[in-house]
């Protein structure tokens, strides 16, 4: 390296931080004379406009959901989590009712979602959102998990109701088949009375 890059290259370093410095001053001296908050935004008192295409938390429009899968199938990082059941057949008294689905379970895991808005793009009754919010944060990886039906953090409470849901579907479609079957029974017997009259 030659002495004059060297000197070039200390001299070209010096610039930059006066350039810096002179513009921190220069904000300085406005913030004491003329009492302006130019730079720094005093959170959360004060807080930033968001833009209107800003992809946040995750919001549902519960009532809209028809239970498609699509937005967790097309999740990259697979972060969406549905359970329910979908249909007329089984549909669970408890739980949220969505567009012919009842739904015990919607969550997003904010430890590995990227905020891509992926998930928004497919979704037929688009009753998925990213919406304005972005403060979201704990000290516990268990409560980074949102559930979107309560908008609150997914709880051992809502794992307790989902593993009811889970048995009481598995309950319903035994009893609806057993139904069907008592049904088919009755039938063939109504048939084989009838051939022997």
């Amino acid at each position: 390296m030659s002495v004059t890059r060297y000197f070039s290259n200390i001299f070209g370093v010096g610039k930059s931080i006066v350039i810096g410095m002179s513009i921190t001053m220069k904000y300085f001296v406005e913030s004491l004379l003329f009492k302006k908050h130019t730079v720094t935004v005093q959170y959360p008192r004060e807080m930033d406009a968001i833009p209107e295409r800003h992809r946040g938390i995750h919001y549902l429009e519960t009532e809209k959901c028809i239970m498609c899968w699509k937005c967790s199938d097309i999740c990259p990082v697979d972060c969406i989590y549905i359970e329910g059941v979908r249909g007329a057949d089984g549909v669970l008294k408890d739980g949220w009712r969505g567009k012919k689905a009842t739904l015990s379970k919607f969550t997003v895991d904010y430890t590995v979602c990227i905020f891509c808005g992926l998930c928004e793009e497919p979704c037929p009754p688009l009753c998925i959102h990213l919406g304005p919010e972005f403060d979201y944060h704990s000290t516990d990886r268990k409560l980074m998990e949102k559930n979107l039906l309560t908008d609150a953090v997914y709880t051992e409470d809502d794992e307790k109701f989902v593993q009811w849901a889970r048995d009481e579907n598995v309950r319903l479609i035994d009893e609806t088949k057993a139904k069907k079957a008592a049904a088919r029974a009755a039938k063939a017997a109504a048939a084989e009375q009838e051939k022997d009259d």
